[in-house]
């Protein structure tokens, strides 16, 4: 059936004739009266070579690191493979992504599923689907949309408080040099006491649910400099907790110099048995660049995430987000660094450079909801440098992390004094481009463990990790 559906395809595209026309760099257009469809796509293949992902020689429940493909280890390969179709009508438009994300084995290559494993991992149909669609409606004044698309509220600065692909509704639009938007985002949608598609218990239908509401502005100060303000209210049932979002965001270039900045400051309580928290935490980014030349722009600056000091109170002071989103974020940003994989070692989350995993009481946010009351927070500084000369293209950077408050997790682990010092990380990226359709390039990371670590692992965790990436690119 599936040959037959590719067959039929074919013989479509084929007799579409002029219908069809190149458009831009590969892209593949169709006309008819009332929408123009683009399609496109990427292959993005990654081999990894990972040595002491959890600083230590000897094998450990730490020794391995998970990004979206799955977990790696020793020697791995991610392949992220997307086919899209963008189209636009008379008010109307629509983006579909279809995406198969997996680390390559035999099993999941060409076999398929393998049914007799429970952790199957096999490459079949559901596991390229869509990973992102987007419908919209253009009224005029404003714009409905829905779908999951990618979307954020502080992506274009430090990233500490949301960008995910969520499920959502929302409206957009734009007033002279203001731009707004208002998001109703599905975080999570579960039924207690359903297992496995079974009812092991009496229905509690909101009890595991997670909703955020959000709201944006843009005020553009001029065509160079932007700030924005923005709020969410997360309603996290499944953890007991309702949770304010205060923020603003600013970002922009002043000659040669181009500063990102943002803070967020959270409040709103949260009920952990029978006892009821006050939850007041804020995080805080801020850059600065400075454009020099094409081949030259050197960059510095930091992060600030609070944590809790004292276990036994009534009071969170560890900041959670709903879904951190650094490894995105312009300044520091690197898919393939060391410190944007969930490192059980060091207990971050996947795509978020701090360390909110670390503790034993459910926080009130995190992507998978997992993040810690006692989560120690994080403060980072670091510098780098990145430029580009013909088809070259270069990022190298320098971060130092150490824990923001170590007293509410010295508690809960009833432990002695844990140090702040997390460790240093060093990458360098280097790319070449062979055209618009095809680049190699690799990244280099080291993370070297800092007291901290060894605090909460043990004396053996001291080495320093080792992660090479290299990333071969294709689209069209």
């Amino acid at each position: 059936m599936k040959r037959l559906f590719t067959a039929i395809l074919i013989l479509q595209l084929g007799l579409a004739g002029s219908a069809w026309a190149k458009m831009g760099s590969g892209l593949v257009t169709a006309k008819s009266g009332d929408v123009d469809i683009e399609i496109f796509g990427s292959l993005h293949t990654y081999p990894t070579f990972v040595y002491d992902s959890d600083f230590n020689s000897d094998d450990t429940i730490y020794d391995a690191i998970l990004d979206e493909g799955g977990w790696m280890a020793e020697e791995s390969i991610r392949s992220e493979a997307r086919l899209g179709f963008s189209g636009k009508g008379d008010h109307w438009g629509f983006l579909t992504i279809l995406e198969a994300d997996f680390t390559y084995s035999k099993a999941n290559g060409d076999r398929g599923a393998n049914s007799t494993d429970p952790l199957d991992s096999g490459f079949t149909g559901e596991d390229f689907g869509i990973e992102k669609l987007e419908f919209t409606y253009d009224f005029g004044p404003l714009e409905l949309e829905t779908g999951w698309q990618t979307k954020a509220l502080d992506i274009r600065t430090g990233g500490v408080l949301y960008g995910d692909d969520h499920p959502f509704i929302g409206l957009r639009g734009k007033y002279e040099s203001i731009g707004w938007e208002v998001l109703y985002l599905i975080i999570q949608n579960d039924i207690e006491n359903i297992d496995s598609g079974k009812v092991i218990g009496p229905f509690d239908a909101d009890s595991m649910d997670w909703r955020a509401y959000t709201a944006k502005l843009d005020f553009n100060v001029n065509d160079d400099f932007t700030i924005s303000p923005f709020y969410a209210f997360s309603d996290n049932q499944d953890h007991e907790a309702t949770v304010h979002y205060m923020g603003l965001e600013a970002f922009g270039k002043f000659g040669i110099l181009a500063p990102r900045a943002e803070f967020v400051y959270a409040y709103g309580d949260q009920d952990v048995g029978d006892d009821e928290y006050d939850i007041g935490a804020f995080a805080a980014f801020a850059a600065l660049e400075f454009k020099l030349s094409p081949l030259f722009n050197p960059f510095v600056g930091g992060y600030y995430v609070s944590g809790d000091s004292d276990g036994d109170d009534d009071d969170i002071e560890a900041f959670n987000p709903i879904t951190n989103i650094s490894r995105y974020a312009p300044t520091f940003g690197m898919e393939n660094a060391f410190v944007y994989r969930y490192v059980p070692a060091l207990g971050n989350h996947l795509y978020s450079n701090v360390p909110d995993v670390l503790g034993t009481t459910p926080g009130y946010g995190g992507i998978g909801n997992s993040a810690k009351a006692e989560s120690p927070g994080m403060a980072m500084c670091g510098l780098g440098i990145s430029g580009s000369k013909d088809a070259w293209q270069y990022k190298t950077q320098l971060m130092y992390f150490w824990f923001d408050d170590t007293g509410a997790l010295e508690d809960v682990y009833q432990s002695g004094d844990i140090s702040d010092d997390i460790g240093l990380e060093w990458d360098l990226q280097v790319t070449y481009k062979f055209g618009p359709h095809f680049s190699i390039g690799n990244v280099f990371a080291l993370f070297d463990p800092g007291d901290g670590v060894q605090d909460l692992r043990g004396d053996d965790f001291d080495r320093t990790a080792i992660l090479d990436t290299v990333e071969l690119k294709w689209q069209f």
